[in-house]
């Protein structure tokens, strides 16, 4: 649609310049590591009705699937299994 186009165009930069990043900062792993750790409380909040919590999560859902169209469609599989396993060095 439009919109997504209007969308893609408009990040990236950013998308760019976490796809050269990454390797170092693990970002992206990071963020969906803390995403998949939060869902367990999805469940709950939904039942409290706690719209905060419920928006923030499907805001980094859609962050997370932004980035990862942009990270599947500029490397192979290897790659992004690298940007993906990012391990913290001494």
């Amino acid at each position: 649609s439009a919109d997504l186009k209007l969308l893609e165009e408009a990040t990236i930069s950013v998308c760019k310049s976490l796809v050269e990043k990454n390797p170092r900062t693990g970002n992206l792993g990071s963020l969906i590591k803390v995403f998949l750790s939060r869902t367990k409380e999805l469940k709950i909040s939904a039942e409290c009705q706690n719209h905060l919590f419920i928006w923030q999560a499907h805001n980094a859902l859609f962050i997370i699937c932004c980035l990862l169209k942009v990270f599947i469609s500029r490397m192979s599989e290897e790659e992004l299994q690298l940007h993906l396993t990012y391990e913290e060095k001494a």
